[in-house]
């Protein structure tokens, strides 16, 4: 891939990963195989909130997941889904807005926050705009899914604003017809121009004045709040780095010994060490960190026993757990517990196995 390390930064939500399995799981397809090597694993993909994955992971998995269906529009059927499941909170704020044109100004800003894997930009060619989509990294393979999702999803959001009877002016799309072009007509129900200069999608330039009935301020200034913090792009890390801790996150109890966490991501234990290595981490410091930030939220939020949050958080006795604390923040856990505002809060209900074995499978 690419030499830009932007493209392994871990900054994008995985919900077009999630559509691609679900169709997947409904196909009876070994969809485990679609992960191999990338760092990521199917479970903690559908049960974390909030994994998010590179450029360099998703295509990866979208890659095996097109071979492993040819010939079908799966970027049409990701793209088709309801509105909240492709966009999410951004969804929520653009239909907060006052008017198309605040819309779309806010989509161009957050459209990360829904997962996008293409770029986008507003064009005006003089009574028309559009929408240009534009590829992170040349693939000739990808683009009809990227396109089909992108496209598909913007017009269900805009179908759900202005009504299910609206369509575009026209498509233009920078490749060859696909075997199932009709599927597309019928989709946009307009003009489709296939091996085109761009990949766009050109409405009425009088489109932007239109307010929005779904108009709500609070509503929108809450969602971009959720939407800002979601993408939190100032501190983005390594995608194994990330996928690492959500690995473990899945249960502290029994932490994952590096050799496990690697049959988990289906890739080797060398592999595993090399790639933390590449970007700068360790097992064993990954480790550490999610096991003080679980312990820290459990000290001063709960009222559990130092014996009982030890157990929680994978160690075997609470003489353990007191000299990881003074190594992680140089005091024992009963100081970081009186630091704590007010009474402790009451212990969290007990997970079931099945939740905490989510993980694990």
């Amino acid at each position: 891939m690419s030499g830009d390390a932007r493209l392994n930064e871990a900054v994008i939500p995985p919900s077009v990963l999630v559509g691609l399995v679900e169709i997947g799981q409904r196909e009876g397809l070994p969809i485990v195989s679609w992960f191999a090597g990338t760092g990521l694993e199917p479970a903690v993909l559908l049960t974390s909130g909030t994994l998010k994955v590179s450029f360099r992971q998703a295509s990866t998995v979208l890659r095996r997941a097109m071979r492993a269906m040819p010939g079908k529009p799966l970027g049409m059927r990701v793209g088709g889904r309801d509105v909240l499941l492709s966009f999410g909170m951004l969804g929520v704020a653009l239909r907060s807005c006052s008017t198309a044109k605040e819309a779309l100004s806010l989509a161009l800003e957050l459209h990360q926050a829904a997962g996008s894997l293409l770029d986008v930009e507003a064009e005006a060619f003089g009574d028309t705009a559009a929408l240009r989509f534009h590829e992170r990294r040349p693939d000739p393979e990808l683009i009809a899914f990227l396109c089909e999702e992108a496209m598909c999803s913007t017009l269900v959001l805009l179908r759900s604003m202005l009504g299910a009877d609206w369509s575009p002016t026209r498509i233009e799309l920078a490749y060859p017809a696909p075997p199932y072009a009709e599927e597309y007509r019928r989709f946009f129900r307009c003009p489709i121009l296939f091996d085109a200069a761009a990949n766009r999608m050109v409405y009425p330039g009088a489109l932007l004045g239109l307010a929005f009935p779904t108009h709500s301020e609070p509503t929108r200034a809450a969602a971009i709040a959720a939407c800002r913090g979601l993408l939190d792009l100032g501190t983005a890390r390594s995608d194994i780095t990330v996928t690492v801790e959500t690995l473990l996150d899945q249960d502290l109890r029994r932490p994952l010994t590096m050799a496990e966490a690697a049959r988990h991501l289906h890739i080797t234990e060398r592999t595993l060490r090399r790639q933390l290595a590449a970007s700068g981490e360790h097992y064993s410091t990954i480790r550490d960190r999610v096991r003080e930030r679980r312990a820290t939220f459990l000290l001063l939020e709960t009222a559990l026993p130092v014996d009982a949050i030890a157990h929680e958080v994978g160690f075997s006795d609470a003489r353990e757990f007191r000299r990881a604390c003074i190594r992680w923040t140089g005091h024992p856990p009963s100081t970081t517990r009186k630091t704590s505002p007010g009474q402790p809060r009451p212990a969290p209900p007990e997970r079931s196995s099945t939740q905490a074995g989510n993980g694990r499978r």
